[in-house]
């Protein structure tokens, strides 16, 4: 616990000290056959977002010339490739299947806590685009550990710790799957312009940005929504510790 909340909070110093070779999320067998359910902010393209994530995407493939089937998962979706629907979200914490014998918590369960929980709406700070060693273009996100985000991310991770519990590290939107690029000249072109357009991001909201009204969703998986949870106080975390374990 930290010195401004009641509840624990993922910090810098746990997120470096974690087991990322290992993650809690593959302590059960199950759990790398089963599309792990997830606390997340939906990030899908909306009237009166704040940020245009369709902003970071190369449709013309200017610089990118191939991509997964799936192609871009951002801004509305790519109906170049299989029709895949906008699906943009950030995980805060997955919990797996729907199944305590498989690893994971019962979305029922899932449920019950998070209806049990007052919290503010919760902002984040976009920090820069990231190309990952399995070639996933994704936008990364940072948090104030001590924010309304961090305090509920703490929480979270102790109440609905399981065999397949973990979180997103680091704290991202996935953008794009199986990327490859025209050149490394055209790697970096993209880089520099995607640079500048968080950069500016950054400038305009300098106290961080929200996604819809600030809320947070229960996913089964990155395409099925089963319940969204508005904020309903002003800021903070509001939330019985022991009850919410209790439920489980």
């Amino acid at each position: 616990m930290n010195s401004q909340s009641r509840y624990p909070v993922v910090t810098a110093e746990f997120m470096k000290s974690y087991d990322h070779a290992t993650p809690s999320g593959h302590g059960h067998p199950q759990c790398k056959l089963n599309r792990l359910a997830n606390i997340g902010i939906d990030a899908r393209e909306a009237d009166g977002m704040m940020i245009d994530l369709d902003l970071l995407t190369d449709r013309e493939y200017t610089y990118i010339c191939e991509t997964s089937d799936d192609g871009w998962l951002i801004g509305g979706g790519d109906n170049t490739k299989l029709k895949r629907p906008d699906t943009a979200h950030a995980e805060v914490w997955r919990f797996g299947p729907n199944s305590v014998d498989a690893g994971g918590i019962s979305f029922d369960v899932v449920d019950e806590i998070m209806r049990s929980i007052k919290f503010g709406p919760l902002v984040m700070h976009p920090s820069r685009v990231n190309i990952t060693p399995s070639n996933e273009i994704e936008l990364l996100l940072k948090y104030d550990p001590d924010s309304t985000l961090g305090t509920l991310f703490g929480l979270l991770s102790d109440v609905l710790a399981c065999p397949c519990g973990d979180y997103g590290n680091p704290f991202h939107i996935t953008m794009v799957r199986g990327v490859k690029f025209r050149s490394d000249a055209s790697r970096d072109a993209y880089l520099d312009k995607m640079a500048e357009i968080v950069d500016g991001w950054i400038e305009t909201y300098p106290d961080g940005i929200i996604f819809n009204d600030g809320g947070i969703d229960l996913y089964a998986n990155r395409e099925e929504i089963l319940h969204h949870y508005s904020p309903s106080i002003e800021n903070g975390v509001e939330a019985d510790l022991e009850a919410l374990r209790a439920m489980r």
